[in-house]
């Protein structure tokens, strides 16, 4: 990190930081589906009230901070933070009916929307970390 300016050097934390954000929220993910497995549907709720929050505390860090600095860092990458920001408001939605399905104490229901979810959630962390990765080595040639 020696001579690089203070943006990049941040960004450089930043990315470290995002790629610990999604190792944790899968997770809080895996504590999910692990209660609902056992068939404790009370518990496997509250987890997943508890990984909705983190989500959305996740998701906004994101679209306000972290996609606007590598934006302004790398403009070559905006139509990929915008697809990923839309992503988000997608996966916000979904997570209010899973939530709804919960309310619902519908176990097999739940079970497959979460299947369906963790699917999508993993493509869309392993796009943002390949967008990060060259962040958390060196900082790449601006475009």
């Amino acid at each position: 990190m020696q001579g690089e300016p203070g943006a990049k050097a941040r960004m450089r934390l930043e990315a470290r930081r995002i790629s610990s954000q999604h190792r944790q929220l899968d997770e809080l993910f895996g504590l999910v589906v692990g209660a609902l497995a056992e068939g404790r549907l009370r518990r496997a709720e509250a987890r997943f009230r508890h990984f909705q929050d983190a989500m959305e505390a996740h998701f906004s860090l994101e679209d306000e901070v972290y996609f606007p600095a590598l934006h302004g860092l790398r403009r070559g990458l905006t139509p990929a933070l915008e697809e990923l920001s839309q992503e988000h408001a997608r996966f916000r939605s979904e997570l209010v009916r899973i939530a709804d399905t919960f309310s619902r104490q519908d176990p097999d229901d739940c079970a497959c929307q979460l299947d369906d979810l963790t699917k999508r959630i993993s493509d869309h962390e392993t796009r943002e970390e390949s967008l990060i990765a060259p962040f958390r080595r060196r900082f790449p040639e601006r475009s």
